[in-house]
């Protein structure tokens, strides 16, 4: 049986919760979605301050596919909420299964260049605020709009999911050596 991308992401995120709460390493996952600009969901599984547990592993597993992908709030979101927390390196790493869109994304719902540009934007400005950003998809179009929204070298397109958890591992590892 072929499982879905989102069961792989909740493995791979569940092990890194785990690597990182092993390491000492503050760390968070959120889950996003949206269906417009009023009603973008943001859900939290894990905060900087939740401790690593039942009710953690339970939401993550709950995690589930729902609506558009809202990235560039989303995106803004999480980075606020790490502007907030008291790290000495500040790292979000965006794990999708395809590009940005929502139904009003944009003046044309058929053209995706503006949530292209919206999430560009967003983690334009994540950099600024000293957050280091990487985005991972395991969307095969993924060179197509990647390269336009991200930093060079700070994206990956996982041609099979089931090499995420170990290409999360490496991407953690490559942000945070020093």
């Amino acid at each position: 049986m072929q499982r879905r991308v989102i069961d792989v992401a909740k493995d791979a995120l569940a092990l890194m919760c785990d690597a990182l709460n092993r390491l000492g390493d503050s760390h968070a996952v959120y889950g996003f979605s949206g269906e417009g600009h009023e009603n973008v969901e943001f859900a939290v599984a894990k905060d900087f301050r939740d401790k690593v547990g039942s009710r953690s592993w339970a939401a993550i597993a709950a995690m589930e596919p729902q609506r558009s992908t809202r990235m560039g709030a989303a995106i803004r979101h999480a980075a606020t909420k790490l502007a907030h927390h008291s790290a000495r390196r500040k790292v979000l790493i965006i794990v999708s299964d395809g590009y940005p869109q929502d139904s009003d994304y944009g003046p044309d719902r058929r053209d995706d260049e503006y949530g292209i540009q919206d999430t560009a934007r967003a983690l334009s400005e994540a950099e600024r605020a000293g957050i280091t950003t990487f985005c991972v998809t395991v969307d095969a179009a993924g060179y197509d709009y990647l390269r336009r929204m991200c930093v060079e070298d700070r994206y990956l397109v996982i041609d099979d999911v089931r090499a995420l958890p170990a290409e999360l591992s490496k991407v953690y590892r490559s942000l945070t050596a020093s």
